[in-house]
């Protein structure tokens, strides 16, 4: 019988680097549009993004999963419409809120 030590797999995961994109730091906010309630915007404070996502800040935890709209960057008023998904959420805020990560998808 042949088993996996999972303690060797996890520290093999955790030195590798799952992002293929660099992420750059952005002090700015965007402004999303969720499937569920798409005519209310709601801004969040970005602490950084690449061509394939972004982190933001929210006061509310946001699920897993959740999908929208990113359709603005500010304060360069930058008008954008990228469909993004929540990709992780911290379970527990920290003195600025929940950090989430965005995943964005489909065509620019």
């Amino acid at each position: 019988m042949f088993m996996i030590n999972d303690f060797s797999i996890q520290s093999d995961i955790s030195s590798q680097n799952r992002r293929n994109r660099e992420r750059i730091t952005y002090s700015g906010e965007a402004v999303l549009r969720w499937s569920h309630d798409f005519d209310t915007p709601v801004r969040y404070q970005v602490i950084d993004r690449s061509e394939g996502g972004m982190q933001i800040v929210s006061q509310f935890p946001l699920s897993e999963g959740m999908t929208g709209v990113v359709t603005r960057y500010l304060p360069e008023g930058k008008s954008v419409h990228k469909p993004m998904m929540v990709a992780w959420s911290s379970s527990e805020p920290d003195d600025d809120g929940y950090h989430c990560g965005i995943w964005f998808f489909g065509s620019n």
